[in-house]
């Protein structure tokens, strides 16, 4: 059974910052490397900015990708989510509306945590002098990133999966937890925040997500892929995300032969579905080749499946003797 693997983000969750200070903020002396943010959020809150300005959210509406699988910007379905109206001016779980300016700042602050007001949720709705506060309990919940995310089915295949109770289930994987101060300010204390990355398809969430296991057997190479903590499939999102599993064949530097296993939506294109379901074990099979020495097994994940090889980004790669 050919397949291929991919941690991508899958769960796109999205952000957490959480809103306000105990006291009035004082903005850092210098905010010359700082990421420019609307609304300047980033001279209060530049751990978050620098963070958010390393994610695929920053992109979102930038990346190449994005201009070439939305025919540059033109498919009027794919727009809104990538920079998006403020999602609560409609509320969690509607569509956002595609904002007039400043769209090359992708989804940003704004987009997720100021409401038609302009108040800032978060969780805790701390009082602040810099803004309006609010605390919402729904933020950082699946409900919130489904807004977006469930439009591929990422959001329903989350709760299906044994992570599927857990209301936080998104931010808890793609947003993981750092003690720091969630503001400038004199005195602050360090505390329970969130990273803003977003990560998704990196190699260490899929190293982390899935189980690899190569070896070879009765003349065959056997790449084993277990999907041990994901809660959606690899890949996830647009049926343009693909991950390729590669075995390349080699006797010393020259390569004897090379394998590619597909793990895909191509319900569209042939009817099937190679992606690794939750939980789901797979076992790859190939010839090992006469003469083959040793096997060199790569995970590639493609944001466009048209992407050369070289410009997939490399999820796992080990090198077995034969």
């Amino acid at each position: 059974m050919n397949t291929v693997v991919n941690w991508t983000a899958s769960l796109l969750a999205l952000g957490m910052m959480l809103a306000g200070a105990s006291r009035s903020y004082e903005v850092s002396p210098s905010q010359d490397d700082l990421p420019k943010v609307r609304g300047d959020c980033q001279s209060c809150h530049p751990k978050e900015a620098r963070d958010w300005a390393e994610s695929r959210h920053a992109a979102a509406w930038e990346s190449e990708t994005f201009a070439q699988t939305s025919r540059n910007r033109s498919l009027r379905m794919c727009l809104p989510c990538h920079a998006p109206e403020p999602i609560l001016v409609k509320g969690f779980g509607e569509h956002p509306d595609l904002r007039a300016e400043e769209r090359t700042h992708g989804i940003d602050c704004i987009s997720c945590h100021q409401d038609a007001n302009g108040a800032y949720h978060g969780t805790l709705g701390t009082k602040t002098d810099a803004h309006a506060t609010v605390k919402n309990e729904k933020f950082g919940t699946v409900d919130m990133c489904a807004t977006c995310h469930e439009i591929f089915g990422t959001v329903d295949w989350y709760k299906q999966s044994e992570w599927g109770k857990d209301p936080n289930g998104c931010v808890n994987c793609h947003m993981p937890v750092v003690e720091r101060p969630i503001a400038t300010g004199e005195g602050l204390p360090p505390r329970k925040a969130r990273i803003h990355k977003f990560e998704g398809a990196t190699p260490e969430m899929f190293q982390k997500g899935v189980k690899m296991e190569v070896a070879p057997r009765d003349g065959q190479l056997q790449i084993k892929m277990e999907s041990v903590y994901v809660g959606h499939t690899v890949p996830t999102g647009p049926e343009y995300v693909v991950v390729i599993v590669e075995a390349q064949f080699l006797k010393g530097e020259q390569e004897l032969a090379k394998r590619q296993t597909l793990l895909a939506d191509n319900v569209a294109i042939d009817g099937s579905d190679t992606r690794l379901k939750p939980g789901e074990r797979r076992v790859i099979r190939h010839p090992i080749p006469e003469g083959a020495e040793q096997v060199r097994v790569r995970v590639l994940h493609k944001r466009n499946r048209d992407l050369p090889d070289d410009k997939a980004r490399v999820l796992y790669e080990s090198t077995t003797a034969l």
